[in-house]
């Protein structure tokens, strides 16, 4: 745990915070505003103010632009790097309060919400005028506030971990995923299936039944190992993040679930990258990962 000051000396937590205010940005600008914010749902969420409701800061205004442009203001400084301890928690709050206003939600931005959240409260200790730039000297952090972000940074991780062990679990209740067959139906949706340009260069492996099947199980066996990355060395967490990103890209591809890659990634930095070396040294150490990889099954085949 002594070494995990270096955090404020690299430049790790600031990507997983770029990709989740890039997402929600995106969405914001991209998405038409009546879509993202219909008056009648508006109305709906004033007349049922509540609780934590009241931290919604879309709720203070009027003019709904008024929130709506302070939120793309603070995502640009939290992309910008300036001040993280400043911005963190204003990231969380804008979070928070832009997904319990919009009409049209998906998984990404709700776990952006609970993530920004803790991100939040380990930037705290950042003293850095811009997060983006890394020292090669350590910092001294208080023993107390180091404890406190480190184990803040392991329930992100739990919480990432937990995540996919639900995604995974839950579908073995789904007869569809039991038989295999579950992904050719996601594939084909009216709704969410992929284009025709997917479906015309890669259907046919989804009416293959040997092929869909491994597809299909192959999702459910990725999951359930990415749960178990939480307890494995860096160099399988560095394999795994490979097959992760490549699984969210796809599913960007074929459901449109843009946004959602990019919350995923910069979840998916935050719970398999080693925040203790810069960004650049942990792609370094995926192709070293994956150096080692081929070395290992080179050196078996000839041996066999």
């Amino acid at each position: 745990m002594e070494n995990f000051s270096k955090i404020y000396n690299t430049n790790v937590i600031q990507f997983a915070r770029f990709f989740l205010a890039l997402s929600l940005f995106i969405t914001l600008t991209l998405t038409p505003f009546i879509d993202l914010f219909p008056p009648f749902h508006i109305e709906k969420l004033r007349t049922n103010m509540r609780e934590l409701s009241y931290l919604n800061y879309y709720m203070w205004f009027e003019n709904i632009r008024i929130p709506y442009y302070i939120t793309l203001i603070i995502l640009i400084l939290v992309i910008s790097g300036f001040y993280t301890r400043f911005t963190g928690l204003l990231h969380w709050i804008a979070t928070y309060s832009t997904f319990y206003t919009m009409f049209i939600i998906e998984g990404g931005d709700q776990i952006s919400v609970i993530i920004t959240f803790f991100i939040s409260l380990i930037c705290l200790f950042d003293t850095r005028k811009n997060s983006w730039l890394t020292y090669k000297n350590k910092k001294d952090l208080n023993k107390y506030f180091l404890y406190f972000s480190y184990t803040t940074f392991f329930i992100i991780q739990l919480q990432m971990s937990l995540l996919y062990l639900n995604a995974g679990a839950s579908k073995f209740s789904v007869s569809e995923w039991i038989d295999g067959t579950a992904v050719y139906y996601w594939f084909n949706n009216n709704i969410f299936g992929a284009p025709d340009i997917i479906k015309s260069s890669i259907g046919f492996l989804f009416e293959n039944k040997y092929t869909v099947t491994l597809i299909n199980w192959g999702v459910l066996f990725l999951e359930i190992i990415l749960f178990v990355a939480l307890f494995l060395e860096q160099k399988y967490k560095y394999l795994l993040f490979i097959f992760a990103f490549i699984f969210h890209f796809l599913i960007f591809l074929i459901h449109g679930l843009g946004t959602f890659w990019l919350s995923m990634t910069g979840c998916l930095i935050l719970y398999l990258f080693n925040p203790t070396i810069s960004f650049k040294e942990n792609i370094k150490a995926i192709f070293y990962s994956i150096s080692e990889l081929f070395n290992n099954e080179l050196n078996f085949l000839i041996k066999t």
